[in-house]
């Protein structure tokens, strides 16, 4: 437990949208029940009516943080790319009122006291985690494509190192905070792989018990004794980081392909099905789960297609005062490039879907051996590479009328 001292100029912080929100109070609790710090929750949505409140929680919603120009960034960014855009510029207001910050992502929760993390602030400005630190069996692909750092955490002090490196962060966020793995951007957590690059004073935390996920599991064994939850069986975990949680099968951990599945063993079975249960608690909290910002005042529906390409039109349509007021500019915007959208929201596919779509890829497979055999194999080499650039709609900006 902190003592009153830390707790009064230290805080905790996370950001989320509504259907999220139980997530980050079952993080909220967890943090509560060992230092006693009232955790601050940034809703990432509409404002809306809430069920209760919370004796863990401080809810903060978006449009009262007098953040410039947000409306263009929830717009032009998806929740996870606006969500994650707004970090540092938090952080940066929380340092006006507290001397030490951490962030944690909303799918975390803590097992033990964050003081030893609040110490480390006392001579360090600016603390990271890696996603692991021993090279992973399988090659390192996952972090040189998401990011060296695990930006689910991060801790920073109040000093005028940590306002230049916040400042640099959130400038880039501004403008770069995309999910486009192919062109080197991975939301905020990209940009801070190259960031001890200009700040060689930052923290780059060894402590295996800190963001203890599915991905470093590999160097991470979790066990029980007497109770507490170990790593490596030397020290107590101080949080886990439950990303991609597989609810249906808690069991499981992750969603996501476990490289290793003999490492979930039985003690992190049990953290995963404590973890279902707090977290669950928390369900009914809020009526409604809508993300606000998916949707224009008309009720059209803001494609993926959409807000990349109010992207790559941002610099001409960023005079608009309100981008999700369907009318004037944005609305011949809309028309023009046959953008209006009444269908059911897209949902992304992914490697978990291959089977569905294998006819597909049995199609495309064939279309492109043909392009290959009139082409050759160096314009077909061409051919493919101009299709990666083709990908993002934001970059080939002259596809969009105006």
């Amino acid at each position: 437990m902190l003592n009153k001292n830390i707790q009064s100029n230290s805080i905790v912080f996370t950001v989320c949208n509504v259907a999220y929100l139980y997530k980050a109070l079952a993080l909220a609790e967890s943090i509560f029940n060992v230092d006693g710090i009232t955790t601050k929750i940034y809703v990432i949505d509409g404002k809306r009516q809430l069920v209760q409140s919370s004796q863990f929680a401080e809810i903060i919603w978006i449009e009262d943080c007098n953040i410039p120009d947000w409306k263009h960034l929830a717009f032009k960014y998806d929740i996870t790319e606006f969500s994650t855009s707004v970090k540092p510029f938090i952080a940066l207001d929380l340092l006006k009122r507290y001397s030490k910050v951490i962030f944690l992502d909303p799918d975390i929760y803590v097992y033990r006291s964050l003081l030893s993390i609040f110490q480390e602030l006392e001579s360090n400005d600016l603390i990271l985690t890696p996603h692991y630190i021993d090279p992973h069996p399988l090659g390192d692909l996952g972090m040189l494509r998401f990011g060296s750092f695990n930006l689910g955490f991060f801790a920073i002090n109040n000093s005028d190192k940590a306002h230049i490196f916040l400042n640099w962060w959130w400038d880039r966020c501004k403008l770069f905070c995309f999910f486009e793995t192919q062109f080197g951007l991975s939301t905020d957590q990209k940009w801070v792989s190259i960031a001890p690059c200009f700040f060689p004073w930052i923290k780059i935390s060894h402590d295996l018990s800190l963001n203890v996920a599915f991905w470093n599991l590999h160097e991470r064994k979790i066990s029980i004794s007497d109770g507490i939850f170990l790593v490596n069986e030397t020290q107590p975990l101080t949080f886990f980081h439950f990303s991609s949680f597989d609810e249906m099968n808690p069991k499981g951990l992750s969603k996501r392909p476990i490289p290793f599945p003999e490492n979930i063993n039985s003690a992190i079975e049990i953290l995963s099905i404590n973890y279902k249960e707090r977290s669950n608690s928390y369900k009914n909290y809020c009526i409604s789960n809508k993300y606000s910002f998916d949707y224009m005042s008309d009720g059209s529906y803001i494609s993926p297609t959409l807000r990349r390409a109010y992207s790559a039109k941002y610099e001409e349509l960023s005079c608009i005062s309100d981008p999700f007021i369907c009318e004037g500019l944005i609305k011949d915007f809309l028309k023009k490039n046959y953008l209006y959208n009444f269908a059911d929201p897209y949902i992304t596919l992914g490697i978990e879907n291959k089977n569905d779509s294998k006819y597909y890829f049995k199609l495309i497979n064939k279309i492109m051996r043909l392009f290959l055999r009139i082409m050759g194999p160096n314009r077909f080499m061409n051919f493919s590479r101009l299709l990666v650039y083709l990908s993002s709609y934001r970059i080939n900006a002259e596809l969009w009328k105006l």
